[in-house]
């Protein structure tokens, strides 16, 4: 006689099947959730104090120089405009310090698909989305190459009174539609990175 306490072979595997079933229907629901549920983008729609002007500078030669600087946190790249047309150019000039109307915030998100761009390509000085091919100069302007109907979108950039680069986040603006170059690029507009 079986005591009524004693599981039965066919019972266990019932129950350790019902419970296999269970995890993975809970795993489906959950993954499925997952997918549904809007991507929160972290950081969006702040603003950020990236560092004094002058120390920035001094912090980032690079920066002074017309490369870009990536700033995570905003999810940017900083670009001194004026040094960087003279980098695109390929010009060894030194730039005076950017004033507040120089300086513009691309926001590293491809205007197609929204991958993120990858940092300035050296050999050409430009800027190329690896998901899908999308080119821009380093102004973050659309150039030929890709899918992408704009060029980069930006973000607005404040300075304040003591010099401090402030990147806001809940004003995006729009890239130039493609075409709209503001200077001419010395490497012709269909090469990208590769």
């Amino acid at each position: 006689m079986l005591d009524a306490r004693t599981i039965t072979r066919r019972s266990f595997m019932r129950r350790v099947l019902g419970a296999g079933v269970g995890l993975l229907s809970l795993e489906f629901v959950g993954g499925t959730l997952a997918f549904l549920w809007p991507n929160i983008t972290e950081g969006l729609g702040a603003t950020f104090r990236v560092a004094r002007l002058p120390d920035l500078l001094a912090a980032d030669p690079d920066f002074a120089r017309g490369y870009p600087h990536s700033f995570t946190a905003a999810r940017s790249f900083l670009i001194n405009v004026p040094a960087a047309r003279a980098l695109a150019r390929g010009d060894v000039v030194q730039s005076p310090p950017p004033s507040a109307t120089d300086l513009v915030a691309l926001w590293r998100k491809c205007p197609h698909l929204g991958c993120m761009v990858p940092d300035l390509c050296e050999s050409v000085k430009r800027f190329e989305c690896r998901c899908h091919g999308s080119t821009f100069n380093i102004l973050g302007e659309k150039l030929e190459r890709g899918p992408a109907p704009r060029g980069m979108d930006r973000f607005a950039v404040l300075v304040e009174r003591d010099g401090t680069v402030v990147i806001d986040t809940s004003q995006v603006l729009f890239g130039a539609p493609e075409g709209v170059v503001t200077f001419t690029d010395p490497h012709p507009s269909n090469v990208g990175c590769s």
